[in-house]
């Protein structure tokens, strides 16, 4: 940036010493001798240009060549730059994707072995409370059988009382009908 500077300079103190040819004025109307709003003819200042001009020309042209160039340069590194960035922004684009879906996949595996562990965890949970029940069950069905026994020597017990009384009373009745007869 710094030689379009210095060449820039150049350009504009070059500028100041090349001579310019003598601006055209208005014509007088040749009858009236009024000014008429047609341009004077073009009149050069000089017969031609001079070594000096020339080394100023050619100076100048060096300057604009080399500003050019410069110019050039430039548009070839912001291009360049601007290659660069895209091609970086496409790598940081990859990039990102890919942790993303790294990301996600290590989410959905961890969310996969969470559920597998509350799956087990139910499991065994599930086999804890069918455990219990058998156990409750059997423990009824022992219960029952108990109770039926209960029941069943308290009917035989009962039974038995109920033909002892009856024999009892078949034996006192006979006495009785004995003794009536007697």
């Amino acid at each position: 940036m710094q030689s379009i500077s210095h060449n820039m300079k150049n350009v504009i103190m070059n500028r100041g010493n090349i001579k310019r040819a003598a601006p055209a004025t208005q014509s007088p109307n040749r009858t009236t001798g009024i000014q008429t709003g047609k341009p004077a003819a073009f009149v050069p200042a000089a017969k031609g240009p001079t070594v000096d001009e020339l080394a100023n020309l050619k100076a100048t042209l060096q300057a604009v060549q080399q500003i050019r160039l410069s110019a050039q340069r430039e548009l070839e590194i912001a291009k360049k730059m601007r290659a660069d960035a895209q091609r970086y922004l496409q790598q940081t684009e990859m990039r990102a994707r890919s942790e993303a879906q790294q990301l996600i996949l290590q989410a959905r595996l961890g969310t996969q072995k969470h559920i597998k562990e509350l799956l087990r965890q139910a499991s065994e949970e599930i086999q804890k409370v069918l455990a219990d029940v058998r156990m409750i069950r059997i423990t009824a069905q022992e219960e029952l059988a108990a109770q039926k026994k209960f029941t069943n020597a308290a009917r035989l017990r009962s039974f038995t009382l109920a033909l002892q009384e009856e024999d009892r009373e078949q034996e006192k009745k006979p006495k009785k009908q004995l003794a009536g007869k007697k």
